[in-house]
């Protein structure tokens, strides 16, 4: 693991990460996680997580340049002391009582963004969560929160976590563990994570209701349509290739690039098939057995 945890400590408590991801859509992941049907992704080759890292010292500096005010590492693992279940790793601690939230973020990002002085509580929901989140365990009032866009911009917020943010998030919080413990799975939000939560389809069959009868006539009609949809957009592709020929852009009158039909870069691909006929020995030695994902269609 990139922060030095394994899967058992991460499983065995509920994380600032683990808050952050339940509101950004992956909250089925995160319990599917705690449960054990779902293995923890192994982010230390990620490069992207890599660099946060070594920029992280970088944004404190920053911080420190743009408000006068002294951070120390903060490094650690900390445990709410009311719950135990309920921990954080932090970066920074400031010297004025708060703490110091550090991201290292894509600039295409930056737009999602308030300006600079805007009040923290118009954060995006995961930022503010974790920030709320990280204010209870280490019982601060306030946090700070700084991200370098891009290598290029700089910003900076401050959330003033009161009482009742902090004892609104506990009982959210408290929720989402105690799924993680009885193994409660929540809704699915995706195709995904349905099949995540449903990964095996045994023989039977179920009676639809009047509104699952309802959404299946809706989702037939979206096909259709989609596959209506697909034809013209493979009729409009075939018509500008034709066009277009062997050249492999397409200008207006002006010059401006409409579209274009380049040649990818070559690559090595591999030949399992030659391998199982050429040495069959050695391709049924690697191979494994793997179980079939379920397939949903539309009758």
């Amino acid at each position: 693991m990139a922060d030095g945890f394994s899967p058992e400590e991460r499983k065995a408590a509920w994380w600032a990460t683990d808050s952050r991801r339940a509101v950004s859509g992956h909250f089925v992941d995160v319990i599917l996680e705690k449960t054990g049907k779902k293995a923890i992704d192994d982010l230390s080759d990620i490069e992207a997580v890599q660099m946060g890292l070594v920029m992280q010292p970088v944004i404190g500096k920053l911080f420190e340049e743009a408000t006068g005010i002294k951070v120390r590492d903060l490094d650690i693992a900390g445990t709410y002391d009311k719950e135990p279940w309920l921990r954080a790793h932090g970066d920074f601690e400031t010297e004025d009582g708060g703490l110091l939230e550090v991201k290292n973020f894509n600039a295409a990002v930056i737009n999602k963004y308030p300006d600079m002085d805007a009040d923290g509580n118009a954060l995006p929901l995961p930022d503010l969560v974790q920030c709320v989140h990280e204010a209870v365990v280490f019982n601060k009032p306030h946090v700070y929160f700084a991200v370098l866009f891009g290598g290029q911009a700089f910003r900076y917020w401050r959330l003033d976590v009161t009482d009742d943010m902090k004892q609104d998030f506990v009982q959210q919080a408290a929720k989402w563990w105690a799924m993680a413990v009885s193994g409660t799975m929540p809704d699915p939000e995706s195709p995904e994570q349905a099949r995540a939560i449903f990964p095996v389809g045994y023989e039977g069959s179920i009676t639809a209701n009047a509104q699952i009868e309802s959404v299946y006539n809706a989702l037939k009609t979206i096909k259709e349509r989609i596959k209506d949809l697909e034809e013209k957009e493979a009729e409009g592709l075939t018509y500008l290739q034709s066009y277009m020929g062997d050249k492999t852009t397409l200008v207006n009158v002006q010059g401006e690039i409409l579209a274009t039909w380049k040649n990818a870069k070559s690559s090595k691909k591999f030949d399992a098939k030659a391998l199982q006929s050429d040495m069959p020995d050695l391709y049924d030695r690697y191979s494994k057995e793997a179980a079939g994902s379920r397939r949903f269609l539309l009758k």
